[in-house]
């Protein structure tokens, strides 16, 4: 290695930010589990965009937009990500903190690091950075699932590091402080990230993103048939809520979980019965992504059995999230 060591803290997780995220908050100091931290940066999300004219035709998403804004400003730390105009000074400014000591939270689309092997771009997957060998041109990064750090090519990494696919746009993005601490009562920060959550999925009204996102989805799901890529587009949905690193259910398993470990601390959630309330959207989810499945596997859609499963995740998202609004007045 040609640069200071920086001790790897890293353990597999089952989501790329909130394993990136719970890596560097542990790196200074601070140990939370992957779902605390998943929870705190009010990681669930529901989002139905039309990508007319690419594949998939639709991309459903189930996390939130800005889980590292949300955790690190919630625990008291200022946040945004730096950018760079060019992948050269990019490249610089990863190094530069690595030099530092300071590990760094990189987003990347993952059609560029080699272990995925991955025909799909997929950007702003989070992975951490925490050394490079400029001997033989390659970051040591950990990332998610995987239980050993990895390495990225220097080329491979500028790559990764500046895409634009429909609204995902990165240019560098980097996230790496000198120091951490959590500034505040963590009881309190838990419940205000738990009632900011289900408030913004409530009242997005735009028609890409909260419950009416859902709402879209099942006005248009008949129309499914007409997508000359029905099939890749059911199966990818599939894929999003259940496989690629979700941790299964849409991240609804994790965030009970989150739910779980603080409902003794925080009085609100037991009383509101949240626990058992988000294991149904959990158990919702895991159904609408398995008949998406069962879906793409046949030789004609067949949109009703789809929006048996959509109307049931619908009813459950509703009732959990009416349940935290009820709690807050």
């Amino acid at each position: 290695m040609n640069n200071p060591p920086i001790r790897i803290l890293h353990a597999p997780g089952r989501h790329c930010a909130s394993t990136a995220i719970r890596d560097l908050a542990h790196h200074h100091g601070i140990t939370l589990t992957e779902a605390t931290c998943f929870g705190i940066g009010c990681g669930l999300g529901i989002w139905y965009f039309p990508l007319d004219g690419g594949s998939p035709s639709r991309l459903i998403h189930v996390r939130s937009h800005d889980i590292e804004n949300q955790f690190f400003t919630r625990i008291g730390h200022p946040f945004s990500w730096e950018q760079f105009p060019a992948p050269p000074d990019g490249e610089a400014a990863l190094i530069a903190a690595i030099d530092a000591g300071r590990p760094v939270i990189i987003q990347s689309d993952i059609y560029y690091l080699p272990y995925y092997n991955s025909r799909t771009h997929f950007p702003g997957h989070d992975i951490v950075a925490w050394a490079y060998d400029r001997d033989a041109e390659v970051f040591i990064v950990t990332d998610t699932e995987r239980a050993e750090p990895c390495t990225v090519p220097f080329e491979n990494m500028r790559r990764a590091r500046y895409c634009s696919i429909g609204l995902f746009i990165i240019q560098g993005n980097q996230f790496g402080p000198a120091s951490l601490a959590v500034k505040g009562d963590m009881n309190e920060i838990v419940w205000s990230a738990i009632a900011h959550n289900s408030r913004v999925l409530i009242e997005d009204s735009s028609g890409l993103g909260g419950i009416a996102a859902l709402h879209r989805w099942r006005d248009e799901l008949p129309r499914w048939h007409e997508f000359t890529d029905w099939q890749w587009t059911a199966r990818f949905t599939y894929q999003v809520i259940e496989k690629r690193g979700t941790g299964g259910c849409g991240f609804r398993a994790m965030y009970a979980d989150f739910l779980r470990e603080w409902e003794d601390r925080v009085p609100a959630i037991r009383a509101a019965g949240l626990v058992p309330k988000m294991q149904e959207c959990a158990l919702a989810w895991q159904g609408l992504a398995l008949e998406m499945k069962r879906t793409s596997e046949n030789e004609t859609f067949y949109h009703g059995p789809v929006l048996e499963k959509l109307e049931r995740v619908i009813e459950r998202e509703t009732d959990y999230h009416g349940a935290v609004r009820e709690s807050c007045r």
